[in-house]
């Protein structure tokens, strides 16, 4: 019987850290460089990192692949930000694939990194990632069985051919992602400067797709990834902070303050106010008459 063999592509000769952690908003780092590969994988919240002087969002579900030698930081963006980080020795040039990319993880490949964390657990003393940044490496448990490693180094194998071999993975060109991602956000102030300004006027999707030269659909889903609300959502709550703004000030009357809102007619408006509060414009303006 023949037996086949080949060179082997993609080996681990070593891993340095392997950590899960959930960074607090106001977690700071300045950054650092190595000699191993980093990879970044983003379960919840988003990331920003810097690979040498350029910044980026890392979204939930994405990963990032730091090269050896490359300075890189990594702070949660806005809110409490998890991430899956682990450090390791390849030097195979099938590794030149995962320079400069940002990486869409799949279900399996998830699967993958679960696999890699578990056994990190088990095999490495738990230590913060400030505390793993100082040495750059971590430390094995005593009583560690050695195999644990060997799960490590497969796992993180099987995910880079994973990753390698899925070409229908989504793969980003890290270069364009900081400004995609101020486009988007300058895209989502814009249309809530207009939304504010136009508050007597009904809205219309098509119209503010018009507006801003791009479809209805990119519209609504660049508002909603950027502000966590619809457009009409955002654009109701705006009215109805307004109209009790009206009403507390009692300068109108509820006619008024309807029409000045972009409602048809007070009826109209009654039932709007009173779908968003459950009660009508004239018990709020009497209720708040009353606890004077």
């Amino acid at each position: 019987m023949n037996t086949v063999h080949d060179e082997k592509e993609l080996r681990v000769f070593g891993v340095f850290s392997v950590f899960r952690h959930t960074f607090q908003k106001d977690f700071r780092y300045n950054g650092e460089k190595h000699e191993g590969w980093e990879f970044v994988f983003v379960e919840s919240g988003k990331m920003s990192a810097l690979a040498e002087d350029k910044k980026y969002i890392i979204k939930s579900g994405e990963m990032i692949c730091h090269k050896p030698m490359e300075f890189h930081n990594l702070n949660p963006y806005h809110s409490d930000a998890t991430a899956i980080i682990f450090c390791f020795h390849c030097s195979d040039d099938a590794m030149r694939f995962f320079e400069n990319k940002i990486l869409t993880v799949n279900q399996r490949q998830r699967l993958y990194l679960g696999d890699i964390v578990s056994h990190a657990e088990a095999y490495f003393l738990p230590k913060s990632p400030l505390e793993i940044a100082k040495d750059g490496s971590m430390t094995k448990q005593e009583d560690a069985a050695p195999l644990h490693l060997q799960f490590i180094q497969n796992s993180i194998e099987l995910l880079l051919l994973s990753l390698y071999s899925a070409r229908s993975t989504d793969v980003r060109i890290r270069i364009n992602s900081y400004t995609q991602h101020l486009k988007r956000k300058k895209l989502s102030a814009d249309i809530k400067s207009y939304l504010e300004e136009n508050l007597d006027k009904p809205v219309h999707l098509s119209e503010l797709a018009a507006r801003f030269s791009y479809s209805p659909s990119t519209l609504k889903t660049v508002f909603k990834e950027e502000t966590g609300e619809s457009i009409i959502a955002y654009y109701n709550r705006l009215r109805f902070d307004t109209a009790k703004r009206l009403l507390l000030e009692k300068s109108d009357s509820i006619s008024e303050i309807a029409y000045s809102l972009g409602f048809h007619t007070p009826s109209h408006f009654s039932s709007f106010f009173k779908k968003m509060s459950g009660i009508s414009p004239r018990q709020f303006s009497d209720g708040i008459s009353g606890q004077k």
